[in-house]
């Protein structure tokens, strides 16, 4: 009886060993998932966020420092008008939408092209804008870059 005995002090010692374990692995912190999900780096809210709006302001942004960088032009303001917003062409399987997974599992619609606004209108505000040599420079740069009849671009004097 004796062997017996020390068999279930062992199995006893085994259980105990065991649970304790168990209760230090569920004491453990854990990542949160949900939370890492959750935040972004500034780059990747960029890319989600951008939308036909985004792309125009940057366009606007863009042609406003090229436009600062020609003689005579000095600073400059740039508006544009777009005939819609960007959109973006989703890849289906017949009648299916086809998914991509990023590292992190989230699945999100296969993009097959993006098709960005027509520019419709453009109005520049520049420092030089009373030169008509410079005022010309300005359309047909506009003329070059958005493919925009020259009666759709406006340059005006700054104050």
């Amino acid at each position: 009886m004796k062997p017996l005995q020390d068999m279930m002090k062992k199995e006893k010692l085994v259980v105990i060993l065991l649970a304790g374990l168990l209760l230090l692995i569920i004491a453990l912190p854990v990542k949160d998932r949900e939370g890492e999900e959750t935040e972004k780096t500034p780059s990747e809210e960029v890319q989600e966020a951008d939308g036909g709006q985004d792309w125009q302001e940057k366009m606007e942004e863009r042609l406003t420092r090229v436009l600062e960088q020609v003689k005579g032009v000095g600073k400059t303001e740039v508006f544009l008008t777009c005939e819609s917003t960007e959109k973006k062409v989703v890849e289906k399987d017949e009648n299916d939408t086809v998914y991509e997974k990023d590292a992190r599992g989230n699945q999100s619609p296969y993009v097959t092209t993006e098709v960005y606004p027509k520019v419709t209108g453009v109005l520049v505000v520049a420092q030089g804008g009373d030169d008509p040599v410079i005022v010309q420079k300005i359309q047909e740069a506009v003329e070059a870059l958005f493919q925009v009849e020259a009666h759709k671009i406006k340059v005006m004097k700054m104050n």
